[in-house]
């Protein structure tokens, strides 16, 4: 067996893992081979990657041995891989240029996984907590042992807290282990939120506390104060030994942390899939208000629960299934079923039955797509989304045998193919069992009007989370040994060179940067000459007044971090925050961004890429007016390109003497860079999503 030393992981692909981002801007990335199909951003981190120990002798490797990184690269993931079951993609090995096992190797096929193939990390990471606690252990935490908790874990005096997202309700766990254990007929359940309930609360307490009872009290977040009152009393409490208090409540920072302390808290989090919402949405529903006349209404209550799991499902997906986190509720299914009940009942008139052709469907696609779910999107490209939705799905043809409640385009036979058809039923128990028992699996994008591999990309969204908080938790682990450090006066030569042996790891690293950004970022950032008042020069001069604001901080920021990492100037406090962030979260302080990144650029790539946007807004500030456009720039260097795009369509128009609404944009890529009359001249561009041949977009 491996000894302890063996075991540890090495810091430096502990920080790799942790610290190093995916960016197009660098230097270092190796030539390989072009069978591979891997990105810039990728050969760059593999360049970063063989720079470690152990990994000098990967990129010869790779360029020997190609087919069988080939297969990593391009190797498809199975079902039980992409729930964290399993893992079938085999690693190439014989690049080692040391010897390791266990621990440390699955380590390394962590690292691996993060410059391939980093929508697998997290079933990677499975693999090594296994490797570490045992093969059992990941099951063990899903398998949420309830009775044990409260029966055996628990004492009278503390509560129990279980902690849900929006939209999920927990208390039936309760009431089924009350009904479990025989606590069913003693377990008094109320919501909270009025100060009516706060009183009956406090009486089935005293009750429940002298007879043994349970209390149950959902949504105590809609009571913070009284909560604040509950905490001292159960401090004071002499309860009887069966006594148990549950609380119900949302994630709310205004509950008191003493009473989140004392409890024993369960965070859950309701099952992910179109079948599980369907199933809370059905558990939730009363029987008699699906059945009720006329038959066709609980085809429409069906219809109107896929539609809401749907669109909750893509809010997974943002920002390709919504554009954004639209704030969707169980309220709007709520509306939604009272307004399909109002137009329902204007035209049954109480009979038993209603031809599908007379029911309202424009009224409901209205209320549906517009007022209901559509009111809370803020964007014509989510609107149509939507109403693409509703109208499909609320149709005299939703009543048709075999009606497909989601379709997909066949690439072979260029056709609409029909994913899932629509049960025929005609209650509320007939729909119930088909959700259960016979609605097969619905996991694939593809259910929710989404390309199949949008999976990855959600993947790859929940590896960057989860790296983003192994970052905080190790930046909190070394927030003591940094501040005395810094908190140091003014260093001299002689007591630097004593104390360098506690100096953090990455002391040495900053230092260097900053000496390198202070010499190599431009001294200042350009003016526009003369005094002409065109959209475009007022769009520029916006450009260029915001980076002159980020450019006075940053050097000011750079100037002093300077004079305290070189031990003539005491750090403040704004200045130990700017090295925190820099060195030991290798990213940049908020301050400094010229506008919110889409993805987490280490600091050394953020800044050469803010050296590359000064230089060249100072391009475009020597630029004559009649030449912006005709001279190639760089329109993502910007801070609001869209507002540079609105300002040329408005100097076009002017100069034409026409209106905005007369012009049409049209974008074309070409290797040319002779402009016409009118053009607009861009570079640095990249095409997410799509690809482009001949001038034509195709998915």
């Amino acid at each position: 067996s491996e000894s302890k030393e063996t075991q540890k992981l090495d810091y430096n692909e502990l920080q790799f893992l942790l610290k190093v981002q995916p960016t197009a801007y660098g230097r270092g990335a190796p030539e390989l081979p072009k069978a591979l199909n891997v990105s810039r951003a990728q050969a760059i981190m593999l360049g970063k990657l063989a720079k470690l120990s152990g990994f000098q002798n990967i990129t010869d490797h790779i360029n020997s041995q190609t087919e069988a990184w080939q297969a990593l690269v391009s190797g498809t993931i199975s079902s039980k891989e992409k729930e964290g079951k399993e893992s079938k993609l085999v690693f190439p090995t014989g690049w080692e240029t040391d010897s390791v096992t266990g621990v440390r190797a699955v380590f390394r096929r962590m690292l691996l996984a993060k410059v391939f193939r980093p929508e697998i990390l997290d079933t990677v990471a499975a693999e090594m907590i296994s490797e570490v606690f045992g093969p059992s252990f990941l099951g063990e935490l899903n398998d949420l042992k309830l009775e044990t908790m409260v029966m055996k874990e628990t004492r009278a005096q503390t509560p129990v807290l279980l902690v849900t997202f929006p939209g999920y309700d927990a208390s039936g766990r309760v009431m089924d282990l009350a009904a479990k254990v025989g606590m069913d007929k003693k377990c008094t359940e109320l919501a909270m939120g009025s100060p009516e309930g706060f009183a009956l609360a406090d009486t089935a307490i005293e009750k429940a506390r002298q007879r043994g009872g349970w209390v149950l009290l959902k949504n105590v977040h809609l009571a913070p104060s009284w909560l604040s009152s509950l905490e001292k009393r159960l401090h004071r409490l002499e309860p009887h030994k069966s006594f148990r208090i549950f609380m119900t409540m949302e994630m709310n920072p205004r509950v008191p942390t003493n009473l989140v302390r004392m409890s024993n808290v369960i965070i859950l989090e309701p099952p992910s899939g179109l079948k599980s919402s369907m199933l809370r949405i059905f558990n939730n529903l009363p029987r008699q208000r699906v059945d009720r006349a006329p038959a066709e209404r609980s085809r429409l209550y069906f219809l109107l629960a896929w539609l809401h799991s749907v669109v909750l499902e893509r809010l997974r997906f943002t920002p390709v299934g919504w554009t954004k986190s639209f704030q969707f509720s169980e309220a709007d299914q709520r509306c939604a079923m009272d307004s399909i009940d109002e137009w329902v009942d204007r035209v049954a008139k109480e009979r038993l039955n209603v031809r599908p052709e007379q029911l309202p469907w424009d009224a409901i696609q209205t209320s549906l797509e517009i007022v209901i779910y559509g009111g809370r999107i803020d964007n014509k490209y989510d609107q149509n989304r939507m109403k693409a939705f509703v109208k499909k799905l609320f149709s005299a043809s939703s009543y048709d045998l075999d009606f497909p409640l989601a379709s997909t385009h066949d690439q072979n036979t260029k056709s609409t193919k029909p994913l899932l058809p629509i049960p025929d039923c005609r209650n509320y128990e007939g729909f119930y069992k088909w959700i259960m028992n016979d609605m097969k699996d619905v996991s694939s994008p593809e259910f929710l009007g989404l390309p199949a591999n949008s999976r990855i990309m959600l993947q790859r969204e929940q590896t960057k989370r989860t790296l983003d908080i192994l970052n905080k938790l190790q930046a909190a682990d070394n927030d003591v040994e940094r501040a005395s450090i810094l908190k140091e006066p003014a260093i001299t030569a002689t007591r630097r060179r004593s104390i360098t042996s506690s100096l953090p790891p990455w002391w040495p690293r900053v230092q260097k940067l900053v000496s390198f950004w202070n010499k190599n970022i431009p001294a200042s950032v350009g003016v526009i000459k003369g005094a002409s008042s065109s959209a475009i020069i007022r769009s520029l001069q916006r450009e260029i007044s915001m980076y002159r604001n980020v450019h006075r901080k940053i050097t000011s920021d750079l100037k002093t971090a300077g004079l305290v990492l070189d031990g003539k100037q005491t750090a403040t406090n704004h200045i130990r925050a700017v090295l925190k962030t820099i060195g030991e979260l290798e990213t940049v302080p908020k301050h400094w961004e010229v506008r919110q990144m889409s993805i987490r650029m280490s600091a050394s790539d953020w800044m050469q890429d803010f050296i590359r946007r000064i230089q060249g807004i100072n391009e475009l500030a020597k630029t004559p007016e009649h030449n912006i456009g005709s001279k190639p720039f760089w329109l993502g260097g910007l801070i609001g390109p869209e507002a540079f795009v609105a300002a040329s369509r408005q100097a076009v128009a002017y100069r034409r003497k026409c209106s905005l609404d007369s012009l049409e944009l049209k974008v074309t890529i070409s290797q040319s860079s002779s402009p016409l009359q009118d053009d607009f001249i861009f570079h640095g561009l990249h095409l997410h999503g799509a690809a482009c041949k001949q001038n034509t977009l195709t998915l």
